[in-house]
């Protein structure tokens, strides 16, 4: 996604302000270490999302998303507080997921993380905001999410951020937001 992106980009979160933008091929060591912290930490609160990372697979080839403008990266004082994947057009996954709803354009969000030292902050709820904007400006109406249906603390992450399940496929709960 090459969204219309001023020359800053902060997020006011709790009172701390945070920088965004979009990620460049130098962040990738940083975002895979970001990614198997919250691999691990998922898997520490019984979680089997994402064990590919702890097995050294990237099924949503990172690098791949950085080249293409679709991962942004969240900062507080230069250090790394969290990342997201957004795409403006449906992924083989999502396809597999959403199946004929993925002619209704929509963007979609993936690997959404926030590292553990900002935790508490409600910064996964202003990213999520962030990347609704994005969609917005886009002209996209719908924004997309997945999520493990048997990861209830997300399910409800995700319901308290307004979106609205759509049904569950091969064990994941679809959510989607009308934004317009």
């Amino acid at each position: 996604m090459t969204p219309k992106m001023t020359k800053t980009n902060k997020l006011l979160v709790s009172g701390i302000n945070f920088s965004i933008r979009q990620a460049t091929p130098e962040d990738a060591s940083s975002l895979e270490k970001l990614m198997l912290e919250i691999a691990q930490w998922l898997k520490d609160k019984g979680s089997t999302q994402w064990n590919e990372l702890l097995q050294g697979k990237d099924v949503h080839h990172l690098m791949q998303k950085i080249t293409a403008n679709e991962v942004f990266l969240v900062s507080q004082n230069e250090q790394i507080a969290g990342a997201m994947i957004l795409q403006n057009t449906p992924s083989d996954w999502d396809k597999s997921l959403w199946q004929e709803k993925t002619h209704k354009k929509a963007c979609y969000l993936h690997r959404l993380m926030v590292s553990r030292l900002f935790s508490g902050y409600q910064l996964s709820l202003a990213m999520i905001k962030y990347a609704e904007s994005l969609t917005r400006s886009e002209q996209i109406p719908r924004l997309r999410l997945d999520t493990k249906s048997d990861v209830p603390f997300l399910n409800k992450l995700y319901q308290s951020a307004g979106f609205t399940l759509k049904g569950v496929q091969k064990g994941y709960s679809l959510y989607e937001k009308v934004l317009y």
